[in-house]
């Protein structure tokens, strides 16, 4: 911990210091003019993080929380953009072994989920006005129209409820008004970059209001492939959101919320670290299909030699490319998403407690490949049809009592899914192997919750609160071999892969992976929480408290060889114990709030291989402990600063021999020690004509593994990035132009990755969008 602690020292000494020395330079500077559309005060927060609205600072939560100015300023484009400003948080854009454009992989304090599959939960649940998202694809949601994002660190097991153990992300959008108003906004940049926002409010009587919103993003690839040319990594999306609401009465008001996104893409550029020409595929295309070629590897003595590196008939490490965003790939690349959702939000007020009911409905289709072989020999690829509709239904009952010092919070919740992932594994051209593994889910949540707190003084509080949760999960695999050839059939008989589920003999066209009956799992589970909170003065607020989660079980969806049971695993759980301190000082000119934290984190799903399939195991236990601190100040009226500092000290304790090769000295994935991010604003001059402010943003976040097994080539050092922007405003505040620069050093950071060095052959990463330029022109009325 000690060296930790002095590397995050000689760190901030080396990258932020000069940062604040150049900011203090400026500050020397004689200034035209101080902007006037700036509040010399740091504006109020509000969240909702116990549900209700509270200001930050009185909510004895881990938060950080961005407002629909700040997520402009900071040039977010997807929420996944919120992990670069977010202490102790990674949020990439992308998942292991999917070629989903439009995944999302979350860890908070060191907890999360790399893989995106039907049949496992995330461990940090994304929330949209209240209601749960439950799939990590689809999950990568736009920022167009929102109100706010607020991230909640540590388990949220008693009103957020199941795989909510790292935390959870709650997005609000924005409601209509009483006001008519429309706004434009149009963005330009590199890689032929087209993007679009256009937003309306609309009363209608003075008790209903329309407010919609569509966006549009469009750009080329960043990457590309050397056979073909094809672009890689473009973005070509449309999303939009309609909201109504009706004061139906004069204690009843209901709010019907619609939104929409469908996306045609190309997947991500597919980086291939290393090839192993000996893994189970790149074996199989090199003896059995091109053995004719030159390619055989099988010796007449039983020993096997290498492949020679200028045929360009084998599978090996010939096709390897020096930069980070190219490959020789050849099968379709398409990642594509269609997804939609409604909502009816209905708020009653008794008098003595206000009553509300969510009922939600979304639905999902994706399909998406990825070729993971990164040669143009096609040995081995895979597709996925990805299917889920989810249905939520929540009741609250609050109020309060004994004049308000009594806060109270009952609520019931209920939650149904279906869905269906078709993974099709396969080498081509000629085939050799082909097969399919997937399913069906079937899952049913119910929930019971309540939450009281109690001012035990004018100056001390106690909250308790626990949540009962009752759930099942099922699962009906549809996996089968859809094709093999006779030859690759009789070696696999020969090293021990028949058909188990069948006649016992060689592997035949229909044999089945798994058999085709229905597995299920369940769980009963009590999350508890329990917070005190103690009011030092009028400014500062100290906490402590405790909270208990768990995320469900679930079973493995890919295998190979054949099993004769569908294999599962158990829930697992997150104990929290944390203590904060919340301050606003200088007559509201800086704002400073800190949180420690020492989890217990048992029965850790992880994700392995085993032979060609990823596997989750229950790993064992984990202890992470350690810190983070957020500050907003303005130190002058021309001076807004904002910035975060988090150590994640990560650790196994023990581990299950089924989690190999995973060990206690293992570093758990999306971890690292270190996450840190400064923003300086310097609003530089107001005049007649309008005002012209300057930003600029840098994050930090330290070296970690992508994957459970610690791959060598999924380490990714410490970097840092920088965001530059200048933003000018007429005076009427009607119009505005932003220009700037992310990723202004153009790092090269792994986003995702995943090594099956053993059965597909690979180790493949996927690599940060390069240094890019913007401009963009917003217009409003």
């Amino acid at each position: 911990m000690l060296k930790a602690c002095e590397l995050g020292g000689r760190l901030l000494k080396r990258s932020a210091l000069p940062t604040l020395v150049g900011v203090t330079a400026v500050g020397m500077m004689p200034l035209p003019a101080l902007s006037q559309t700036a509040s010399p005060f740091l504006e109020e927060i509000t969240v909702t993080a116990r549900k209700r609205e509270e200001s930050l600072q009185d909510t004895p939560i881990s938060i950080s929380a961005f407002s629909a100015d700040a997520i402009a300023a900071r040039q977010m484009s997807t929420i996944a953009d919120v992990g670069h400003f977010t202490p102790n948080m990674s949020f990439d854009s992308a998942s292991a072994i999917s070629g989903s454009s439009n995944s999302a992989t979350v860890f908070i304090r060191g907890v999360g989920q790399t893989d995106f599959n039907l049949t496992i939960d995330p461990g940090v649940g994304i929330y949209l006005d209240g209601v749960y998202v439950s799939r990590s694809v689809g999950a990568l949601l736009d920022t167009a129209d929102l109100e706010q994002i607020q991230v909640l660190r540590g388990p949220q097991g008693t009103l957020f409820g199941k795989n909510t153990i790292g935390g959870a992300v709650v997005l609000t959008s924005r409601a209509p008004g009483d006001e008519p108003g429309l706004s434009a906004e149009l963005t330009t940049g590199r890689f032929g970059r087209l993007d679009g926002k256009f937003n309306f409010n609309l009363p209608v009587t003075d008790r209903a209001a329309v407010r919609a919103s569509i966006s549009r993003q469009s750009r080329d690839g960043y990457g590309s492939r050397l056979t073909d040319g094809q672009e890689l990594g473009d973005r070509n999306s449309w999303s939009g959101r309609i909201v109504g609401s009706l004061e139906a009465t004069e204690n009843l008001s209901l709010t019907l919320a619609i939104d929409g996104t469908r996306s045609r893409e190309h997947s991500p550029p597919i980086k291939i670290l290393e090839i192993n020409e000996f893994g189970f595929f790149p074996m199989i295309y090199n003896n059995f299909v091109a053995g004719g070629l030159g390619c055989a590897q099988f010796q007449p003595n039983g020993s096997m030699t290498p492949t020679a590196l200028d045929n360009p008939s084998c599978q090996n490490a010939q096709w390897l490319t020096d930069g980070p965003y190219t490959n020789h790939n050849t099968q379709p690349d398409d990642s594509n998403l269609d997804l939609w959702g409604v909502s009816l939000t209905a708020d009653w007020d008794l008098s003595w407690a206000g009553v509300k009911s969510i009922t939600a409905y979304r639905d999902l289709d994706s399909s998406f490949t990825l070729e993971h072989d990164g040669s143009p020999l096609d040995a081995t690829s895979s597709a996925n049809e990805y299917s889920q509709w989810q249905f939520s239904q929540e009741f609250q009952l609050q109020g309060a009592t004994a004049n308000n010092r009594l806060q109270w919070l009952a609520g019931l919740y209920y939650f149904k899914e279906k869905g269906a992932d078709r993974n099709f594994l396969s080498n081509f051209n000629p085939q050799a192997i082909s097969f399919m593994s997937g399913g069906k889910v079937d899952n049913d949540s119910y929930a019971g919750f309540a939450q009281l707190t109690y001012d035990l003084t004018d100056a001390l509080s106690l909250t308790l609160g626990g949540r009962y949760t009752y759930e099942k999960k099922r699962f009906l695999p549809e996996q089968e071999v859809l094709f093999i050839d006779p030859a690759v059939a009789g070696f696999m008989a020969m090293i021990g892969f028949t058909d188990v589920n069948g006649d016992g003999g060689p592997l035949q066209a229909g044999s089945l992976l798994l058999p085709q009956r229905e597995g299920s799992v369940s769980a009963k589970e009590f999350t508890p929480a329990l917070t005190l909170d103690y009011r030092l003065s009028d400014e500062t607020m100290a906490y402590a408290s405790y909270s208990k989660g768990f995320k469900s079980g679930g079973f493995t969806q890919r295998v190979f060889p054949p099993l004769t049971q569908v294999p599962d695993f158990a829930p697992e759980f997150a104990e929290s114990y944390e203590i904060g301190l919340k301050t606003e000082l200088f007559d509201r000119r800086l704002r400073l709030n800190a949180a420690a934290f020492h989890m217990d984190y048992t029965d850790l799903q992880v994700l392995v291989t085993e032979f060609i399939a990823p596997t989750v195991q229950n790993a064992g236990k984990a202890r992470i402990k350690g810190f983070e601190a957020n500050f907003e100040a303005r130190p002058f009226d021309w001076l807004h600063l904002d910035g975060g500092v988090g150590l994640t000290d990560a650790g196994y304790r023990d581990i299950s021999p089924a989690a190999a090769p995973v060990t206690v000295a293992s570093k758990l994935p999306n971890a690292p020690e270190w996450t840190a991010n400064l923003g300086v604003n310097i609003y530089l001059y107001t005049g007649a004509i309008g005002d012209l402010s300057v930003r600029a943003d840098w994050a930090y976040r330290g070296d970690h593994f992508k994957d459970a097994v610690n791959t060598s080539l999924l380490h990714q050092s410490g970097y840092g990035l920088w965001n530059l922007s200048t933003t000018f405003t007429d005076s009427d505040d009607r119009w505005s132009l932003t220009a700037g620069v992310t990723n202004l050093g153009n790092e090269r950071y792994l986003v995702s990755g995943y090594s099956d060095i053993d059965g597909v052959g690979t180790t493949y990463g996927i690599f940060s969008r390069p240094r890019e330029w913007f401009v963009t022109a917003r217009l409003k009325y």
